[in-house]
């Protein structure tokens, strides 16, 4: 019975490297890193390097259904809305950091789940 869930894998939907290497070299460099700690920079100027143990990674956690923690966090930061800001209350938004490689993978699977559903969805949902 476990056997039959082993065979079970999808082979439409494995991350090729080269889409990661695209996506890492489109990376904006000015936008701060999340709570991984690795910057846009790096993951931008070694994405041919990157690629392929990204990808891996990224397969591994498809196939075994598995986010790990760290992607799974955010640092929040208050941006205050107006200049000098006067009331926590109502002056600041919340803005949350996220670390870089989950939103790929994030965007990799909207990708993916998008197109099957768009005629299901009705055109004025939202969020």
């Amino acid at each position: 019975m476990l056997s039959d869930l082993a065979d079970d894998y999808n082979t439409d939907f494995v991350i090729d490297p080269s889409e990661v290497e695209l996506r890492l070299a489109k990376i904006n460099i000015y936008k701060a890193p999340g709570p991984d700690g690795i910057l846009n920079w790096l993951l931008r100027d070694f994405s041919q390097l990157l690629c392929y143990p990204l990808a891996a990674i990224f397969n591994a956690s498809l196939r075994e259904g598995f986010f790990p923690l760290i992607w799974k966090s955010a640092n929040v930061v208050a941006i205050p809305k107006v200049h000098p800001p006067t009331s926590i209350q109502n002056d600041l938004r919340p803005i949350s950091l996220l670390p870089t490689v989950a939103k790929f993978l994030e965007g990799i699977v909207k990708n993916w789940l998008i197109p099957p559903l768009d005629q299901l969805l009705d055109e004025n949902q939202f969020g």
